[in-house]
């Protein structure tokens, strides 16, 4: 019987396109939220859920990194994506006539440059870009138009109005895969990262001191990210990506001075990296 994998978006969204990559030969199963798909992996629903978690353009996807706080869950693979945005509407749409265009924040935060030249539009938020499309088709509207997908737009019978209206060429998506389970193989063909979250104890110099054994035992921090505590005004958490395997000498050793020097400590996983285009 195949995998099932839960992925954020309809059918056709980025993120399921991450996840046939990831798992050719599982059956997807669309949610229509990030907390939608970690309740499905939890639940046993599913055996992994696909999530994006950082753009090249963007930066980081909150809610992901906010639900991996609290989730009983892993990061096992990892890919990454192109994301050529496109305009689409109805055929025939003037674009100097759109009223309202759709999409994913995220979208939105990434073509900011485009969405600027057109001040007489409003931009609306939708669940996924998929769903902007959906919209889009549906409202039969050639005032609305949605920042998506190609591939998708074709499946709806949409026209692509313009190419490529991301703010730069080079835009990738980066996707996790998050299982009930933390992997423990290594293959050693394989390069791997590990994902951590620690909360600093408050003092000056703090944060240096976290990551002071990441030099000394000579790992290299991948990226750093902050995200503010819920519940805890103006403390903040922070989430980094390390090269190497927890089995790897110098990533243990690290790991161990690491929690010696911080008050909170969780190790979010580990996995292959993906390839990164440049």
């Amino acid at each position: 019987m195949p995998e099932t994998i839960a992925h954020f978006g309809e059918e056709g969204a980025y993120a399921a396109e991450a996840a046939s990559r990831l798992y050719p030969d599982a059956e997807l199963l669309p949610c229509h939220s990030v907390p939608d798909v970690v309740r499905a992996v939890t639940r046993g629903e599913v055996e992994r859920g696909v999530l994006p978690i950082e753009n090249s353009l963007a930066g980081v996807v909150p809610e992901t990194y906010d639900v991996l706080a609290h989730a009983t869950l892993a990061i096992v693979d990892e890919a990454v994506l192109p994301v050529p945005h496109v305009l689409v509407g109805m055929p025939g749409a003037n674009i100097d006539a759109l009223a309202r265009v759709h999409s994913h924040p995220m979208a939105l935060t990434q073509c900011r440059r485009f969405l600027s030249s057109l001040p007489d539009t409003l931009p609306e938020v939708a669940p996924s870009t998929a769903a902007a499309a959906r919209r889009v088709a549906e409202a039969r509207d050639p005032r609305q138009a949605a920042i998506s997908s190609r591939g998708f737009a074709d499946r709806l019978g949409l026209s692509v109005l313009l190419n490529d209206v991301s703010d730069h060429a080079q835009n990738f998506t980066r996707f996790v895969a998050v299982a009930p389970y933390t992997r423990i193989d290594l293959d050693r063909a394989e390069r791997w990262r590990c994902a951590i979250r620690f909360v600093t104890h408050h003092h000056p110099g703090a944060l240096h001191d976290a990551i002071e054994p990441l030099r000394r035992f000579g790992v290299n921090m991948c990226s750093l990210q902050s995200r503010p505590i819920p519940g805890r005004p103006w403390d903040y958490q922070f989430y980094a990506d390390l090269e190497g395997h927890p089995l790897h000498h110098s990533v243990s050793a690290a790991l161990v001075a690491l929690g010696d020097n911080v008050a909170e400590l969780a190790f979010l996983g580990c996995y292959p990296e993906a390839a990164r285009e440049q």
